[in-house]
Order: structure tokens, then sequence, then C-alpha cells
């Protein structure tokens, strides 16, 4: 009985011995710390008349922080157009921000302040 005790042991010691030579622990992920830039197309409907509708493009400037915290600046150009005879509004925006992961990588809040700046009469 002794010897199968034994045997038992050593058979066990030896099989977890072969699987922690074939375990490995996981990389830690580097993350570039860094300037990122994004460029988008916006719309909208104005709820004040006499303005149609609205049309522009952004360009944004991201420098992150850590994986989860970046900082953002934003700035484009957009348009209100008006039916009729009335000039359309451009204008340009210029905001700075703050962006958050708060799910993993698969949501994030931001916010932004800033003013925007008429470029037509």
């Amino acid at each position: 009985m002794k010897n199968l005790a034994i045997k038992k042991t050593f058979i066990g010691t030896l099989t977890m011995l072969l699987f922690s030579i074939f375990t490995t622990a996981q990389e830690q992920e580097k993350y570039d710390q860094g300037f990122r830039l994004g460029i988008g197309i916006n719309a909208g409907v104005p709820t004040d008349d006499p303005y149609d509708f609205n049309l522009g493009a952004d360009a944004r400037l991201q420098y992150d922080l850590s994986k989860k915290y970046s900082l953002t600046f934003t700035t484009g150009f957009s348009n209100m157009f008006v039916s009729g005879g009335d000039n359309d509004l451009g204008y340009i925006p210029a905001k700075a921000g703050f962006k958050a992961f708060v799910l993993k990588d698969q949501l994030y809040l931001m916010g932004e302040v800033g003013a925007a700046f008429a470029v037509t009469n």
C-alpha cells in the first residue's frame, strides 16, 4: 500500500512539474503614449429659424495620457444653411476636452468646452 501511495505522489508531482514547464505568464501589453489625429463629418438640424440644416467637417487632435485617459482639441468648419436670399452662417468651432474609457475599451465618455467664431456676415 505504501508503494502505491508513493508511486501516485511521484506521478502527480511529475505531471504538475511537466505542466508548469509549459505554462507562461501573460505578457504586459505595451501602450504607446502620444498624439492621434482624427477627422470627421458632422451634420445637424437647427431648432431655430431661419436655418435649415448644418454641415461641417472636424479635425481632432488627441493626446493619450494613458490607455484610459486622453486630452482632446477639436476644430474645423461648419456652415448653417439658410433658404432664400439670406446669407449662410459659417463658423469655426474650437473645443478642448477630456476623454475617459469607462467600460474597458468599448465605451468612453468625453466632455468638451469651447467657442465658435463666425467667419461670414
